[in-house]
């Protein structure tokens, strides 16, 4: 039990670029997306669950390691506008404080409970502050949509969106 702790303890110090080269994993972390301006209707909780799956649909892709969402959240929530922004700046910060050499970032830009989303995401390096991956994705379902709620958006609009972000992801070479 004591190496285990004392192993895990020694990979947390472990800068990402090195810990990358040892699981062959790119480090990564997910924060919470922000919504546009013309979106009012998601509510927080649906912004967290969005941004657990998209770190869930990640971590199965056996290519990335995804820092825990709750580390994450406490990292960035106070700055998540900045986070989520035009410049770069706030998210290297977190990603510095998570020790990870990339920050999934974006915004949600559609979300129509009768079912349809859009997300904009920027995959930001830590090292340079650069945006490695920009790309914006959408749905619509053909499926009825019946409530509207945040679990029939979730299955029925934003999970095809996350298992393409992670395919896309997990084929670019980080």
């Amino acid at each position: 039990m004591l190496g285990v702790t004392l192993s895990g303890g020694a990979l947390a110090q472990t800068p990402p670029e090195e810990l990358a080269k040892r699981t062959g994993k790119a480090q990564m972390a997910v924060v919470e997306f922000s919504p546009s301006p013309n979106v009012a209707v998601i509510s927080p909780e649906a912004r967290r669950q969005l941004q657990a799956s998209i770190a869930f649909r990640l971590m199965k892709t056996n290519r990335i390691h995804v820092v825990d969402v709750r580390h994450t959240r406490e990292a960035s929530q106070a700055d998540l506008t900045a986070v989520n922004g035009a410049s770069t700046a706030a998210a290297v910060r977190v990603g510095k404080q998570l020790r990870v050499s990339y920050v999934l970032t974006g915004t949600v830009d559609e979300y129509d409970s009768k079912g349809s989303a859009t997300l904009k995401i920027r995959l930001v390096e830590v090292a340079t502050g650069k945006v490695r991956h920009a790309d914006e994705l959408s749905h619509q379902t053909t499926a009825v949509m019946y409530s509207g709620g945040d679990a029939e958006m979730k299955a029925k609009v934003l999970l095809p969106i996350t298992l393409k972000l992670a395919d896309t992801l997990a084929a670019a070479a980080l």
